[in-house]
């Protein structure tokens, strides 16, 4: 057996010896091995040192055991190949996995972005849920004041209903503030809720007052004229004829007009100057006789 051994290991030796010299001659650009299998010289003589290691441990192993030694065909290279292919697919899986590493990171920025945004606005919300609420409390201030008020006002209204004197005063200052239309209000209530009150004549002549400063000579005559109704003698009884001259004189009534201020020096001989003046003017207007 040993005899086997050493004759084997002796030509591996003198291959490789010869083949040295032969490698060392080859041209890489004409050398047909590395053309047809793609391998530079180094990775050709890297393969064969690593063949040599194997078969000086197959020797070894069979010196040593002192069995036969059988030499099978190496599969360096398609384990190379093999390894070549795992570390080609370990390269894509890295690849792929950095790829959606890549992806993921990008996902997480937006994400991060997004809940900054999310959290300004939520700060955002709660200022003006803050501000509204505010304003709430302030409407809810202002709606139970104006309710104050107004059941203030109904009161006040309410007791002028009930007080005479309350109600044609009230009439009387909002005339004396130039509302009109409030004042013939308030003396035609007074009017019909007091008919027989001592004021109730004085209350028709400020209710035509008020109605002819609004141009509405008809309901002012009859005002007029149901104030002057006996011919009160009243610091307003001259005025009232007067006015009610200048009425008809308005609603084209002239006869009507020359009447009743033909009536002013007979029933009110002490009135004003300046008041038989405009009675005078007054039938001119009327062509009164």
């Amino acid at each position: 057996m040993t005899k086997r051994i050493l004759p084997l290991f002796a030509l591996l030796a003198g291959g490789l010896l010869i083949a040295g010299p032969v490698s060392a001659q080859l041209d890489p650009l004409t050398d047909p091995l590395p053309r047809t299998l793609g391998e530079s010289a180094d990775r050709r003589l890297d393969r064969v040192e690593q063949t040599l290691r194997e078969m000086r441990a197959i020797l070894f192993q069979g010196r040593e055991t002192g069995k036969p030694v059988v030499v099978q065909p190496a599969e360096t290279q398609g384990q190379v190949s093999t390894l070549d292919n795992r570390v080609v697919d370990l390269q894509e899986t890295l690849r792929r996995i950095n790829s959606q590493l890549d992806t993921l990171s990008t996902d997480i920025a937006a994400l991060r972005r997004e809940a900054a945004t999310d959290a300004t606005t939520m700060r955002n919300l709660a200022q003006a849920n803050t501000a509204l609420t505010t304003r709430l409390d302030g409407i809810e201030k202002s709606i139970a004041a104006m309710a104050k008020e107004n059941a203030d006002r109904a009161a006040t209204e309410t007791a002028r209903a009930q007080d005479p004197s309350l109600q044609f005063n009230a009439a009387k200052q909002a005339y004396i503030d130039g509302q009109y239309r409030q004042a013939a209000d308030g003396f035609t209530a007074f009017l019909a809720a007091n008919p027989d009150d001592p004021r109730a004549p004085e209350a028709r002549y400020q209710l035509g007052e008020a109605q002819y400063k609004q141009a509405g000579y008809n309901e002012a005559a009859q005002a007029y004229l149901a104030s002057i109704r006996g011919w009160p003698a009243t610091v307003w009884g001259p005025d009232a004829v007067v006015k009610l001259g200048l009425s008809l004189i308005e609603l084209r009534r002239n006869a009507d007009a020359c009447d009743v201020l033909a009536q002013l020096d007979a029933h009110y001989p002490t009135a004003t100057a300046a008041l038989k003046t405009q009675a005078r003017t007054a039938r001119t207007r009327a062509r009164c006789a």
